[in-house]
């Protein structure tokens, strides 16, 4: 917790006679909340501590108020919140000392991982997946496999947006969830009931495609039939023809799941690749 400037502002300033000047009632009314506040904290009263800064700080916004309300949300896991008062605070004192440990505690913030809680859509929907029968990839890595567990299946990840997919013996289905930093999110898998084929291809970013030819038909987060034996799928990255993928399909029933990624910025050239590859049982 920081001891406030705010406070000794109230105390007074100097007037010109040399008598001490009464703060007004706004800056008044704001000390007494933070002062609250302070004490609400050492008491490990984080919710009341936190209203009462937030108070103070409506009154009369001070950096130093900002700055504990940030420090308070970081403790009660409200990252997201606890990032945008830190923020405030360098704003509101961008001469502070402590510049550089806040934007250093920022950037960790921004890093604390999630939850994702994958679930489906009801019964009723005929778009509904057991999610117990199913391999279920995030970007890419098996998070589980069929009959793995029962209950609810959690993944922590890092923060920011992920491609999830699942793959049935019936049929595969992808989505996009996002998750921000330390929330616990819910992520719907669905897929139609039947969608057959043995080789599945998802990508992570939507500006990869994939072809078996190069006039070919786009087959990216498809499932469909190759010949048994090596294949190469064509990439394309935006307007850009790109390094090819080899994919060994199985004779039998197994199902191979590629997924391509690629974690560069925009540049005018294709981008590294990040493949994936794994073989299926059902």
């Amino acid at each position: 917790m920081r001891a406030l400037a705010i406070v000794l502002l109230l105390a007074g300033t100097a007037a010109a006679d040399g008598t001490k000047k009464k703060p007004d009632k706004y800056q008044q009314a704001a000390s007494e909340a933070f002062e609250q506040a302070g004490k609400a904290d050492k008491e490990g009263d984080l919710r009341s501590a936190l209203g009462l800064y937030q108070k103070a700080f409506e009154i009369s916004p001070h950096p130093s108020t900002a700055y504990n309300m940030g420090d308070v949300q970081r403790r009660l896991g409200e990252i997201k919140n606890a990032i945008r008062s830190f923020e405030t605070y360098l704003v509101l004192a961008p001469d502070a000392a402590d510049r550089k440990q806040v934007e250093a505690t920022i950037d960790k913030l921004h890093k604390t991982r999630g939850t994702l809680i994958l679930t489906t859509r009801p019964a009723s929907d005929p778009q509904s997946v057991d999610l117990l029968k199913g391999y279920i990839f995030v970007d890419g890595v098996q998070v589980m496999k069929p009959h793995a567990q029962k209950g609810s299946i959690e993944v922590e990840v890092d923060p920011g947006e992920h491609s999830v997919d699942i793959v049935t013996s019936l049929t595969f289905g992808t989505t996009e969830c996002r998750v921000d930093p330390n929330e616990r999110r819910d992520c719907t898998l669905y897929a139609k009931p039947r969608i057959d084929g043995h080789v599945i291809v998802s990508t992570g970013d939507r500006q990869l495609r994939t072809m078996t030819e190069p006039r070919g038909k786009t087959i990216s987060d498809e499932r469909f039939d190759l010949p048994a034996g090596r294949n190469l799928l064509l990439v394309r990255d935006r307007s850009f023809e790109c390094t090819s993928v080899a994919v060994d399909v199985p004779t039998g029933n197994d199902i191979v799941y590629v997924f391509v990624n690629t974690t560069e910025y925009e540049f005018e050239r294709c981008r590294q690749l990040d493949v994936k590859q794994a073989r299926l049982r059902f």
